[in-house]
Parts: C-alpha cells; structure tokens; sequence
C-alpha cells in the first residue's frame, strides 16, 4: 500500500534536474517517510547516497538496507522495490541518474571491454571518499556556477572511482602514458578561446585521447585538469575586462562566466579580492595586481 510522501519536511528541499550538458542525465533530490515504491525499473544506471534515516529494499533477490552515509547502486533494468526501513523517520537521498554509455565509458576507462557494462557485487557500500566525490558532482551538475568542463570531469571521475573502488576493474596500464603533443593540443584549443563551452570529447578528440585519459594526462603535465586550466584564464580575461569601462555584468559574460555572482565568487575564491575592490585599485593604480596562476611550470 502507498502511503502519503511525507511527514516532516526534511532540509534541504526536494528537486529534480537535467543538466543540458550531458544528455540523458537526471538529478533527484528527495525526502520520504511513509511511502511504498512498487516494483519498477530505470532505464538509467542510479547511484544513490544517503543523507538521513534509512531504505529498505528488496534487489537483486535480497533485502537490502541503505542507511546514513551509504551508497547505492542500481545497474540499468534492475526492478526493484522500497520503502522505509521505519516508518517514523523515513529517509532522504540524492540520486545521480547515469546514462548507460556514459558508464560503459568510464568502464573502458578502467579495464573492462569495449561495451562493457560493469555490474557489483554488493549494491549498497560505505565509502567515505566516493561519497564526497558523489556531493561534489552533484552540486556541479545542479549549479549554474560550474563551467561545462566541470561538469564533465567530475562525473566521469566520479564513476572511474567507482567503478575501480566497487567493480573490481582495473586500470590499463597501456593508458597511463602521456601524449605530450596531444595534451598541448588541447591546451592550445582553450586558450584560443576560454569563453567557449568546448566538451571532453572534443578535447580528447584533438588530443588522441580518451576525455579521461586527457583529464589525467593534462593534470600531470599542467598540475590542474582542463576546467580550472580554462577557469584561470578566463579569470586572467576578467583581470583585463575590469581595468577598462566595461559594466561587471557584461565583463562576466565576455568571459565565459553565467553571470555576475559567479565572476564574482570564482574571482574571490582564487584572487582573494572582490572584483569590485579590484576594479577600483586598477582604475585608481593603486595596489599590486595580482595574476591568476595556472600551471605549465615546464616549457614543452
């Protein structure tokens, strides 16, 4: 019997997303008490963390409980069951809904076949850094504020972890080599213009490579992986665009930033100065301007 969805509301609210830059993803946050899932299926891969109570469910053949702090996971097709394991606490969680290629991707990525879809032995597991992992890809996937390229890398290192941590797959060792003239490439691609919303896989496309292995190879060489190298310069931009007349808002857009408030918290959170305040000692000439420092400490 289902019951009503909830009893007390439990903070923060409920959503759902669908991040455009990656197809077929979705993004559910949610709080139950006495509620009865029937028996269904998704279509989409789901990996759940938990925030409060505890989830009872009946999968694949077993019961199962997934409690504070746990993650789940429900391959594509699996039908499944739940409800609360106490009715008079319920529970809340954050579902990423992961479209089956994306995870085959990352699958690749660390041994398993081309086409691969990788399934676990146990379906609910305590991993305290997967978990922080999973928070912080979906506060980038849910955030205007995050860049396309963010995006993209979080959640694919995101299943990489997971898929090596709870898989029992391995890393290649034929992809752990640097493609230094590849990596460049793609450097060169961003810095031709850091305003663009440029994908992993046109990167890795210029590069010869993989969008993970791309990822790994440019932090090696570079210290930071493609989004912050792209962040750094459109911050360097925004250093430019704020000495001249050009209004705040229109200078976020110019530079690749949403809006406003998100030039204004990336600039403070690597600068260490408003753009307001920086602004008023460029145009005074006052104060030394501080540059945003990105990587490359060896020419190629």
């Amino acid at each position: 019997m289902r019951h009503e969805k909830r009893g007390t509301p439990h903070p923060p609210a409920d959503g759902f997303w669908v991040p455009s830059e990656v197809p077929g993803l979705e993004l559910h946050r949610a709080a139950y008490t006495r509620w009865t899932f029937p028996k269904h299926s998704h279509d989409l891969f789901s990996l759940c963390a938990y925030d409060a109570g505890a989830h009872a469910l009946h999968l694949q053949g077993q019961r199962v409980v997934a409690t504070t702090g746990s993650l789940l996971a429900i391959p594509p097709g699996e039908m499944h069951e739940g409800r609360a394991a106490d009715a008079s606490i319920g529970w809340a969680y954050r579902i990423l809904y992961v479209p089956p290629p994306l995870l085959t991707r990352a699958a690749e990525e660390v041994g398993a076949p081309p086409g691969t879809l990788p399934g676990f032995a146990s379906p609910v597991f305590q991993d305290t850094a997967l978990l922080e992992g999973f928070t912080a890809t979906f506060d980038a996937m849910k955030d205007g504020a995050a860049s396309g390229l963010e995006r993209e890398e979080r959640l694919l290192g995101l299943l990489v972890v997971l898929l090596r941590r709870h898989a029992g797959l391995t890393r290649r060792g034929r992809r752990t080599t640097a493609c230094t003239p590849g990596v460049r490439r793609a450097r060169e691609l961003l810095e031709a213009d850091p305003t663009r919303n440029i994908t992993l896989e046109e990167l890795g496309r210029i590069a010869g490579l993989s969008p993970w292995h791309l990822v790994r190879a440019f932090h090696r060489q570079f210290g930071q992986t493609p989004q912050v190298y792209q962040r750094a310069l459109r911050l360097r931009r925004a250093q430019v665009l704020l000495a001249g007349p050009l209004p705040m808002a229109e200078v976020a857009l110019a530079c690749g930033f949403t809006d406003q408030s998100h030039l204004i918290k990336h600039f403070g959170r690597t600068l260490g100065v408003t753009p307001g305040a920086y602004r008023a000692a460029a145009l005074a000439g006052g104060g030394q301007r501080k540059r945003v420092q990105y990587g490359a400490p060896t020419p190629l």
